[in-house]
């Protein structure tokens, strides 16, 4: 009840210029994502930062690339990794209680690599549903 509360909150402010999801009854935790330029794909989602940082962390360890470490920090929250051969960077950043945003952005070659943050943000969400 408190998420929906929260989200008609929050639709009722963006009105019709956010970049909004459908947010059903499945997939209620996610207020919106989107990519902004030079591919750094961003969602809002409606659970506190203290249970998605945690999520993040771990769902990062099923993604990095055989053979390397995860390079996290806890303050400002944010994760370095080699996966499928691109450089990803996830970053955490509590927006308000139970309103968290995460940002993902890879380099592979010298440019940004869409697929492999696409991939990465997917299964970030995909995690968190299980919340």
């Amino acid at each position: 009840m408190k998420r929906l509360l929260a989200l008609s909150v929050l639709l009722t402010s963006l009105g019709s210029a956010g970049c909004l999801v459908a947010a059903g009854a499945a997939a209620g935790y996610i207020v919106y994502t989107q990519v902004l330029p030079n591919n750094v794909h961003v969602a809002q989602v409606m659970f506190d930062v203290d249970q998605v940082w945690p999520s993040v962390k771990e769902t990062m360890t099923f993604y990095q690339s055989p053979g390397t470490e995860l390079a996290i920090q806890d303050f400002p929250r944010t994760i370095e990794a080699k996966v499928a051969g691109a450089k990803v960077l996830v970053e955490v950043e509590a927006d308000d209680i139970d309103l968290t945003t995460i940002r993902v952005t890879a380099d592979k070659y010298l440019s940004k690599d869409d697929a492999t943050a696409a991939e990465v943000m997917e299964g970030i969400l995909k995690r968190l549903r299980e919340l």
